[in-house]
């Protein structure tokens, strides 16, 4: 695949930015509180992912500009996903698991790329931002994991009356 370091740094920016978008649609969906602070918090830090990748993109203005050749295998597989999620986030009837299945597969998908990316960083610093946003996606993809087993395992719940009578019966005043 050829690309300019410019497009790598866009098509990583979009990802982010409809990872966020799909968190924060899924956040409207679920009803327990807590897994919707988790989730926002995710959202913020999909936010911050976008912060860096831009940053990175200013520095690299100027500098080979010209399509290169990189062999990054997922680069395709991450575009598909980033397509996917914005589709999934348009849709006004979309589940709970699908969101959470597409998160997941964006989630590792964007690990991979940044791996991938990290080995073609022109700096070491640019290398360990690469591979510290490859780390940050796999403690999401975990920790998504997890709320979706709990859903799926417990999903009555994630019904509004259950939840909303739930938190009416436990006294947190001890």
């Amino acid at each position: 695949m050829e690309v300019t370091d410019k497009e790598v740094f866009e098509i990583a920016a979009s990802a982010e930015i409809r990872a966020k978008e799909a968190y924060e649609k899924l956040d409207s969906i679920v009803k327990s509180d807590i897994i919707r602070d988790e989730i926002l918090f995710l959202a913020r830090e999909e936010d911050k992912h976008r912060e860096i990748i831009e940053k990175m993109a200013e520095r690299f203005i100027g500098e080979r500009t010209e399509p290169r050749k990189i062999d990054i295998e997922i680069m395709g597989e991450f575009k598909v996903i980033a397509e996917k999620m914005g589709e999934a986030i348009k849709k006004p009837d979309i589940n709970v698991d699908e969101i959470y299945e597409v998160a997941m597969e964006a989630e590792v998908v964007s690990e991979k790329l940044y791996r991938e990316l990290a080995g073609y960083a022109a700096t070491e610093k640019t290398r360990l931002i690469l591979e510290m946003l490859g780390d940050m996606e796999r403690n999401h993809y975990n920790i998504i994991r997890k709320q979706y087993e709990y859903i799926t395992r417990y999903p009555e719940l994630y019904r509004e009356e259950f939840y909303d009578q739930l938190m009416k019966d436990i006294n947190f005043n001890f």
